[in-house]
């Protein structure tokens, strides 16, 4: 029996088939489709764009006392490339496929990485408007530009601004993970992306001689100890109980991702780099990790870039003491979700948001679903999607609804 498709599914297709994939999201087109949606909800907005041609929009969900500090909620509106050829439905067609057990599947790219968030976001706002509840808080929603790519030009930019600072924000909820578990994951904290490219010069002569001092005699050493400390991080995960997925965080992560150098095959280069994809777990100074790197690069004569280096990596240690994650643990209990704090393997917009000093948790509330995010054929359950906007709706409602401290040492929370 087929389904009619809700209104709530028909404005998520609508969202997923705008193509703000990279590297040329088309940002303005999803802008007008969120400025939109605002119009249509009846919600404030305001678009920011603190670089040109990149967007962040901002609608708001009035509270009772914009004296008090706000609550936000985060996404982000790019998506990451695809390859066509290795796809069975059109990526931006947003397709809804009946299966066997009369599921639907909504198939598209960033139907899980991130816009069924967003438009869970979306479709809660509308619902707290048609209800006429109003929270005690202003609330939130940003869709933000260029996660994909490290977010320098997206929601780093943004906390920069006097719009974002204006917003007067106390709480975070931001990107989380589909859970393929009876559990929700969470995430208070993150590891540090750090591309490291090693350089070395030596000396050049013809393939047949033993030319001594090559760059590649200067890289080896780098290559090996690096590769050596992966397998050392790599042994103890496995060492440890439970899912390694759930625990990768606690460790640091390094990938070899490219090689460049030689000109040809008979003739020794004299110049040659290796670029590492390294993840620095929080549970390590991240600051001590880059003055390793750099020493080692120094000891074999190298040199070494590491374009984007981030200044803190701030963690809050969030439990039921402070009431918002209270108000966030309490929702998940009247919601039925079991919620687990894992570290976030990879990096976030978050990050950014704490940089600022706000805490930030990431979320995501759908479980026992399969995670395709970056991956051929993403999807999303249909009925996962649904049942995951009146999660939102309480807990726009329960943070929103935090109520402030009455203490003369403090200024209102």
């Amino acid at each position: 029996m087929t389904i009619t498709e809700s209104p709530e599914v028909t404005r998520f297709c609508q969202y997923l088939q705008i193509k703000t994939i990279q590297p040329t999201p088309d940002y303005a087109a999803c802008t007008q489709f969120l400025v939109n949606q605002a119009k249509e909800i009846g919600l404030e907005y305001q678009v920011v764009e603190p670089v040109e041609g990149k967007p962040s929009v901002i609608l708001k969900l009035a509270g009772k006392d914009p004296s008090l500090k706000s609550i936000l909620f985060n996404s982000h509106t790019d998506v990451v490339p695809v390859y066509r050829e290795s796809w069975n439905y059109d990526p931006f067609a947003a397709e809804r496929v009946q299966m066997e057990d009369g599921s639907y599947r909504i198939y598209a790219r960033g139907s899980q990485d991130m816009k069924v968030t967003g438009s869970m976001y979306l479709e809660a706002m509308r619902r707290i408007k048609e209800s006429g509840r109003q929270p005690l808080r202003n609330v939130y929603a940003l869709f933000v530009p260029d996660e994909e790519i490290g977010g320098a030009e997206g929601m780093r930019a943004l906390v920069e601004t006097q719009e974002f600072k204006d917003l007067n924000a106390c709480f975070d909820i931001d990107e989380g993970a589909i859970s393929s578990t009876e559990k929700s994951f969470y995430f208070a904290s993150e590891r540090v992306s750090c591309h490291a490219t090693f350089t070395a010069h030596g000396n050049t002569g013809h393939g047949s001689g033993f030319v001594q001092g090559t760059a590649i005699g200067k890289l080896l050493p780098i290559i090996n100890e690096l590769m050596e400390y992966r397998q050392s991080q790599l042994d103890e995960l496995t060492a440890m109980s439970g899912a390694p997925m759930l625990n990768s965080g606690h460790f640091t992560t390094v990938n070899l991702t490219m090689l460049e150098g030689g000109k040809q095959a008979n003739v020794v280069p004299a110049t040659y780099s290796a670029t590492f994809d390294i993840r620095i777990t929080p549970n390590r100074d991240h600051l001590e990790y880059y003055k390793y790197l750099e020493d080692l690069a120094a000891k074999h004569d190298c040199e070494i870039d590491i374009p984007r280096r981030e200044k803190a990596n701030l963690a809050t240690k969030l439990d039921a003491s402070n009431r918002f994650m209270k108000a966030f643990l309490d929702t998940c209990d009247s919601q039925k979700r079991v919620p687990m704090e894992v570290i976030m393997p990879a990096t976030t917009d978050a990050r950014y948001v704490r940089q600022a000093g706000i805490p930030a948790v990431g979320f995501n509330p759908m479980r026992n679903h399969k995670s395709l995010a970056h991956n051929h054929d993403e999807y999303v359950v249909e009925s996962e999607f649904l049942e995951g906007i009146p999660f939102y709706v309480e807990l726009m409602l329960s943070l929103g609804n935090v109520e402030e401290i009455v203490d003369y040492k403090s200024s209102p929370l």
